[in-house]
């Protein structure tokens, strides 16, 4: 990694904190863009570099919290085994392990912000644009299995997907609001996972 791909991922680290923070204090709905630059130490100008408006704050946040840091999956798919099942694991860990106990605070605070939201065009977009991305890791891992000939031709692998998020979000959901067991939600989701797909597998 280059010095200046260091300092944009500092920057980055720095503003998403900055913003945790501030919903921590479960005053989300009140804090603006220039507060945030404030708190993470950088000017309006650099903060708006990089996220434009506060719902880019916001949805990235949710996203690394969420659905998992994007780079770590990526190379968990660039990395297939030749084991979709494993692959497919390797992703729930990876979104499993990014999530801290310490981001239940803010994203409580964030989920009554989305209460006072309930169906508006703002809050549907921002979910939706979330699913996507947790779909998006599962159709790579998908589309790399049947590229290799490990998936039958003929499963639609969009439909799986999604699928296959949301038995994963179900579970992430479980253990975030619930406390639940890490490992034992892990196990129980690989095996509701290779319920699905085993019988697509070719070998």
């Amino acid at each position: 990694m280059s010095l200046r791909e260091k300092n944009r991922a500092r920057t980055r680290t720095a503003i998403l904190s900055a913003a945790k923070s501030l919903a921590t204090e479960g005053r989300w709905d009140s804090v603006t863009t220039r507060q945030i630059a404030d708190a993470a130490g950088v000017s309006y100008q650099t903060l708006y570099n990089y996220y434009p408006a506060k719902a880019a704050v916001l949805r990235e946040m949710l996203l690394e919290a969420y659905v998992g840091p994007g780079p770590a999956i990526n190379d968990v798919v660039k990395q297939y085994s030749g084991d979709l099942i494993d692959t497919l694991d390797s992703i729930n860990r990876v979104r499993f392990q990014s999530f801290s106990r310490d981001d239940l605070k803010w994203l409580l605070t964030l989920g009554s912000s989305f209460a006072k939201l309930d169906q508006s065009a703002d809050a549907t977009s921002l979910i939706e644009s979330i699913d996507q991305t947790g779909d998006g890791y599962y159709y790579s891992a998908l589309r790399t299995a049947k590229g290799t000939g490990q998936l039958q031709d003929d499963v639609d692998i969009q439909l799986m997907a999604h699928t296959l998020c949301g038995i994963a979000n179900t579970t992430l959901d479980r253990y975030i609001l619930n406390n639940a067991n890490a490992k034992t939600q892990l196990i129980t989701l690989r095996q509701q996972m290779e319920q699905l797909v085993r019988p697509y597998l070719t070998i």
